[in-house]
């Protein structure tokens, strides 16, 4: 089973080592801050007071009403190659909750996540954002191998210890709580976080957790588009409707299914075969798929796979998430979709003369891939990748992890979230591993989810991006990692609210308890199904993820974890 290198906890930090020099009495003005404090390999390039009211950000983004705060914007440069922009949000000393609350980006993105952080202000935590080292989406950064690492695993890193120094020099006293909320791309930070730097945070939420496999999912994606765009593969969305109509049809009421679900419950035990939908001579194409659309649909289902040992690289998508596949991965003209398109084009093959993704080898590429140099002496897996499922320095410290995936995500599966968490489970190994495990790290699976929100299930839930759900530990999942940091309660459900026509205003469609995982909800039988206290939380069969990804071990192995997942 492949691990991170955790010998470069010790490598890094002594990087990125930071000193904060004698401060003066006024050193905690925001204005002072720019020639007060020093810190190693960073530079302070502006800080300010923002008045309260409307603020537009570095990006253009304006937001509404903010209170006062201190802006502190500053570069990390941990090594010469380097180059992190990253901005600090303080509210005032006598409004501040005593909370840091660090964010996650999304995707290749190398901007700073500002959105987040408005809403962190709002609610008076100091918080912090980076730009993960570059600038854009485009993956031509990685001809600078250090970016490289600061894209995997360090930029959060150097400037979650260069914010923690500010807010000591601000507030003459560190923060009470530490926590970081990321989904996607920022869930695969949080894991890096949890894996590599035990100690940066007290609770960390990883939604949908891109990338945990980073060059895993960069081949899965490639391998959705290169099934989905070639000769007749192509799916319009009519085909992929229809899929979706026909396995609601067939696995709607599984698994604790109501009737007025538009999503499965429980996806691993639908077992739905494309097969059935295959055209019949005269049938009107509009209403079936053709021999080569239902290839391309299995294949997706099958996830990515090495052709010659046909060992799974990246696994595939989930029964109930077909009507969702184009808009994010299916059809995009010679290209994949996602962040693969310029993590290979122009990072990977950079250069390459005659470039074509039809032309990339599941095999040897992936090889090629992996093994890739990047910057201090690791390669593009080592950096990249946030596979260690050994947490104990993170449970010893007494860090809580909350994980969440969408079940019908159509970007990130979530087959390789139940993949990573049942390797931390047999890793954390000892009597009733699941139970030891839960004490300090859970995953929440939302049924009809898509990618960290959206989609016809109950959608509000997620923390900063609870659009308009209530702010409270039952319904949203930061309030509940700091319920269960700060006063030791673990969440056993987390209440997903589902709006008619997705907006607030128009009132609320459903609500349903997310269950922590072996657990799902299950409708008692009894009273409305559109009310969340009708379904109870329970301990589902064993089903199965289906092929383990390479990285996490031998079939196996995980199999042998698997079994544990009934509680004893």
């Amino acid at each position: 089973m492949k691990r991170s290198n955790l010998p470069l906890l010790l490598s890094t930090v002594a990087l990125v080592g930071l000193a904060v020099s004698n401060q003066s009495a006024s050193a905690d003005t925001c204005s002072n801050l720019a020639s007060s404090l020093s810190l190693t390999n960073v530079t302070i390039t502006a800080a300010q007071t923002i008045p309260a009211g409307n603020y537009t950000a570095a990006n253009g983004q304006t937001f509404n009403n903010l209170p006062t705060f201190c802006r502190v914007a500053a570069t990390a440069t941990p090594t010469s190659q380097s180059n992190i922009n990253f901005e600090v949000w303080m509210p005032p000393a006598e409004t501040w909750n005593g909370i840091f609350r660090g964010e996650g980006s999304g995707g290749s993105a190398g901007a700073i996540t500002f959105p987040l952080m408005a809403n962190a202000i709002a609610r008076n935590y100091a918080t912090m954002s980076n730009d993960n080292g570059h600038t854009g989406s485009n993956w031509s950064f990685s001809l600078q191998p250090e970016q490289v690492n600061d894209f995997g695993y360090r930029a959060q890193h150097v400037t979650t210890l260069a914010a923690k120094a500010v807010l000591r020099a601000f507030y003459r006293k560190p923060a009470s709580f530490s926590y970081f909320y990321g989904c996607s791309q920022g869930g695969h930070h949080g894991l890096m976080e949890a894996q590599r730097y035990p100690d940066d945070y007290n609770g960390i939420v990883a939604g949908a957790y891109g990338g945990l496999d980073w060059t895993g999912i960069m081949f899965g994606e490639l391998w959705t588009g290169v099934h989905s765009t070639t000769g007749g593969h192509d799916l319009p969305q009519t085909q992929l409707d229809l899929l979706t109509n026909a396995v609601l049809k067939q696995c709607g009421r599984q698994d604790g299914g109501v009737a007025s679900d538009a999503f499965l419950a429980e996806p691993r035990d639908c077992h739905f075969n494309p097969q059935t939908l295959q055209c019949k001579a005269g049938q009107d194409p509009s209403t079936c798929l053709t021999a080569d659309q239902v290839q391309a649909v299995q294949a997706i289902y099958d996830g990515a796979s090495n052709p010659r040992t046909h060992q799974q690289i990246w696994p595939g998508f989930l029964r109930g998430s077909e009507t969702f596949w184009r808009e994010v991965l299916v059809g995009n003209p010679n290209a994949p979709g996602g962040s693969s398109a310029s993590f290979f084009k122009d990072g990977v093959f950079n250069g390459q003369p005659n470039f074509s993704y039809l032309n990339i080898n599941f095999d040897s590429d992936v090889t090629l891939t992996n093994n890739k140099p990047a910057g201090s002496g690791l390669t593009w897996q080592q950096a990249l990748d946030a596979n260690n499922p050994n947490l104990s320095e993170f449970r010893r410290h007494g860090g809580k992890l909350l994980m969440y995936h969408g079940l019908a995500d159509p970007f990130v599966t979530p087959l390789a979230s139940l993949d990573y968490y049942t390797a931390v489970i047999g890793a954390t190994g000892g009597p009733q591993p699941v139970k030891r495990t839960q004490n300090f790290a859970r995953l929440f699976l939302a049924p009809g989810v898509t990618h960290c929100g959206g989609g016809p299930g109950a959608n509000v839930f997620n923390g900063p991006d609870n659009l308009g759900g209530p702010e409270d530990a039952g319904h949203d999942v930061f309030l509940a990692l700091r319920q269960w940091v700060e006063n030791g309660i673990a969440p056993t459900r987390i209440i997903g609210t589902k709006y008619v026509n997705d907006t607030p205003a128009d009132g609320v469609a459903f609500t349903r308890p997310m269950c922590p995982y072996p657990q799902l909800a299950r409708y008692r039988g009894t009273g409305d199904t559109t009310d969340a206290s009708n379904f109870i939380c329970v301990t589902d069969n064993n089903d199965s993820n289906g092929p383990i990804i390479g990285d996490f071990g031998t079939r196996d192995t995980l199999l042998g974890y698997a079994d544990l997942l009934l509680f004893p």
